[in-house]
């Protein structure tokens, strides 16, 4: 990695930590629509549009999935009360307690990698993440989750 940027060895690490924690999909969720539903803000809505553009999925592919996120009941599409001609994705309160139960990543595996490091390292990592959380770009929606 010697001869790499340091964004070009973020980008290597960043996709070596996703594969190492990102949870399968479950019995009822497919990895693509946990991802979908934890975009969702848990309170007001987001139009699909703007879903779409941040997973970098098509406008029907996201469709696809809220639809069927809608079928089961996570989800519901309103009217958006900002602009009558839009529609928002809202949580549904099934999904709302899904997302708050739920992450992305394997958090045991998480957990247990991380007991592997240091107090120091722990803290250490934990303070450049939210160093460069406060440097990254602002998300262009004020809407999308944390």
């Amino acid at each position: 990695m010697a001869n790499k940027s340091t964004a070009e060895q973020f980008d290597l690490l960043y996709g070596r930590l996703w594969r190492a924690f990102f949870k399968p999909d479950a019995a009822d969720l497919s990895q693509h629509e946990r991802r979908l539903l934890h975009h969702v803000p848990t309170v007001g809505g987001i139009p699909l549009g703007d879903v779409s553009n941040h997973l970098g999925i098509p406008k029907s592919s996201a469709s696809e999935q809220v639809k069927s996120l809608e079928r089961r009941g996570f989800l519901t599409r309103r009217r958006d009360p900002e602009d009558e001609r839009r529609l928002s994705i809202v949580l549904t309160t099934k999904g709302q307690k899904r997302v708050a139960s739920d992450s992305v990543l394997d958090v045991k595996r998480l957990a247990t990698a991380l007991k592997k490091l240091s107090t120091m390292e722990r803290v250490a990592l934990l303070a450049g993440l939210e160093r460069l959380t406060a440097a990254a770009p602002k998300v262009p929606s004020a809407r999308l989750g944390p």
